[in-house]
């Protein structure tokens, strides 16, 4: 029994002398083992959502001006002076052919002439051709408006004319096709209007957008012209014609003039109608 107390005594010694102040062993930083990476945290990144705006709805045309300032749409027909009349398929005027509508007056209003009267655009448009001091025009403006840019209710009052096969013009003009110096659209189509005779050069420049209702220059008397008044044409053809000139056939016009000339008048590439039925819609 004594020995055994022993024994426990020098145990009890043993443990003490291991342990600093007879504390619990600490453990340190270093007793583990220090990790050689560390692993990142991984998102999984949603594609973001970019909504599409929806396009914008065109503004369609529904109003058409008168072209003579002073005077309203339904006046016109008091100042017509020469009416439409179309020539035959291949010709250009025979006898008295006429391929738009004429306006002119003296005396009326407080006008004692409608000489130098504003001339204004009937539809929004962009200009596509100007014409300086040719014969027959004078002085001239041509404006495009594609016919997808009018109103659905104001083209079903036009009724423009259906695409038809073009002619052959009268031998006459000695005319040989040739390629156009322009692309045409092959499936819009566009309403073209001529202003003619006009006093001075024109007032805007090929590519400008300009509205019904916007002055584009004032009445003449130069061209083909006895007197002062306005020309008014309008034809239904391929989008984007671009006549850099057109001229009859005179001494004075080039060959290109020429040229132009027969495809705008003649071969019916781009389709004479009526202005009236134009000037005649109702809003």
């Amino acid at each position: 029994m004594k020995i055994s107390i022993a024994l426990l005594t020098v145990f009890l010694l043993v443990m003490s002398a291991c342990t600093p102040n007879g504390s619990e062993p600490s453990i340190s930083d270093s007793d583990f083992e220090s990790p050689t990476s560390t692993m990142q945290p991984t998102f999984t990144a949603e594609q973001a959502y970019t909504p599409i705006p929806p396009a914008e709805t065109p503004i369609l045309q529904t109003k058409v001006c008168s072209p003579l300032e002073g005077e309203t749409l339904s006046e016109l027909t008091e100042i017509i002076t020469q009416s439409f009349k179309p020539p035959r398929a291949g010709q250009d005027v025979e006898n008295d052919d006429h391929h738009g509508v004429d306006f002119a007056y003296y005396r009326r209003k407080d006008l004692l002439s409608i000489d130098g009267l504003p001339v204004l655009s009937v539809l929004d448009g962009e200009v596509v051709t100007i014409i300086n001091d040719k014969f027959p025009y004078g002085n001239a403006i041509i404006i495009e408006t594609l016919l997808d840019s009018i109103s659905p209710i104001l083209l079903d009052q036009l009724n423009p004319p259906s695409t038809q096969p073009t002619v052959v013009p009268d031998p006459k003009f000695n005319w040989v096709p040739e390629e156009l110096p322009f692309q045409l659209g092959e499936t819009s189509r566009s309403l073209y209007i001529y202003y003619a005779h006009l006093k001075y050069p024109a007032e805007v420049k090929i590519g400008d957008k300009v509205t019904c209702g916007q002055q584009i220059g004032k009445v003449g008397n130069t061209g083909d012209s006895s007197n002062p008044h306005l020309h008014f044409e309008t034809r239904i053809g391929p989008s984007g014609a671009r006549f850099d000139s057109m001229a009859y056939y005179t001494a004075q016009s080039t060959q290109s003039e020429r040229y132009n000339y027969i495809v705008w008048r003649v071969i019916n590439l781009f389709q004479l109608f009526d202005p009236m039925a134009l000037l005649s819609i109702k809003e």
